[in-house]
């Protein structure tokens, strides 16, 4: 499971942490890890380099265009080479990947054939960006038909990890990679739902599941709290190594108007979160 990572990479010290999350991750898993650097697209078309040179008024802005590019390629191949060596220190082998284009865009287009996405929490463009993760960051969750596992922490570590659950599809595909992580790390999977008035028949069949596969587990369901709170909450209580969750909950209006718990649990959590998708 999740052997073929793909791992972003900006020069940023976060996006190091997520590098060195990803290189023990794939030691743990056995896998493959592929760094992936692109220069934004952005950079180069936007109305900063058509001032440049109509402000110069000498050299045509589309040279300035292309020496930028250059010098970006030049950026994105030191960083890819810095992290290649990250790897070696290692003992991992990695492949390494230079694209130009939309950042998250790109990011997904090349996510197609691995198994998950780690990014590490916050990289070089956040300042620039609204909300409480950077812009690309967003945009890669909202959109992903991998798993994407955001970290803050470099090292990777084996121990019980919290199953927010609450029905939904994406939830239930949360419990299927749960499952399975719980038994090849063999750790207790801590399942947290999170209600304002019972509804038992949505944790219950949680628990079936997890008893079915014979699989470690408790089961806490929590009211009086909002799904961020009561996940956030249990995750400190048991000393939390991981929050696996559905990218979004039952409502995405909700989410969207109001304020996501999936941001809110990315941007609080002292752990790293693995958030899940349907393809």
């Amino acid at each position: 499971m999740f052997r073929r990572i793909l791992v972003p990479v900006d020069g940023s010290e976060q996006s190091l942490k997520g590098l060195r999350y990803a290189i023990h991750w794939t030691k743990n898993v056995k896998g493959g890890l592929t760094l992936l650097h692109v220069i934004d697209i952005k950079l180069l078309e936007g109305p900063l380099l058509r001032d440049i040179s109509s402000i110069l008024g000498v050299t045509p802005w589309t040279n300035y265009q292309n020496q930028i590019h250059a010098l970006l390629e030049e950026r994105g191949k030191q960083i890819l080479n810095l992290c290649e060596t990250e790897c070696q220190k290692n003992e991992i082998s990695c492949e390494k990947i230079l694209k130009t284009g939309i950042i998250s865009r790109t990011i997904l287009e090349e996510s197609e054939l691995y198994d998950i996405i780690i990014i590490g929490k916050s990289g070089e463009h956040s300042r620039w960006s609204e909300g409480f993760l950077g812009g690309t960051t967003q945009a890669v969750i909202r959109r992903s038909k991998r798993p994407v596992l955001i970290t803050n922490q470099a090292e990777f570590r084996r121990g019980p990890f919290i199953l927010a659950y609450d029905g939904s599809p994406t939830a239930k595909e949360a419990l299927r990679i749960s499952t399975e992580l719980a038994k090849i790390w063999d750790v207790t999977c801590h399942v947290v739902y999170v209600a304002n008035k019972p509804e038992e028949e949505i944790i219950n069949e949680a628990i079936k599941y997890l008893k079915t596969n014979e699989v470690p587990f408790l089961s806490h369901t929590i009211h009086e709290s909002s799904p961020s709170t009561g996940i956030l909450d249990m995750a400190r209580k048991i000393s939390a190594e991981l929050i696996v969750m559905g990218a979004f909950g039952k409502n995405r209006v909700h989410e969207w108007l109001l304020g996501s718990n999936t941001h809110s649990v990315i941007h609080t959590s002292t752990c790293p979160t693995l958030l899940t998708r349907l393809g």
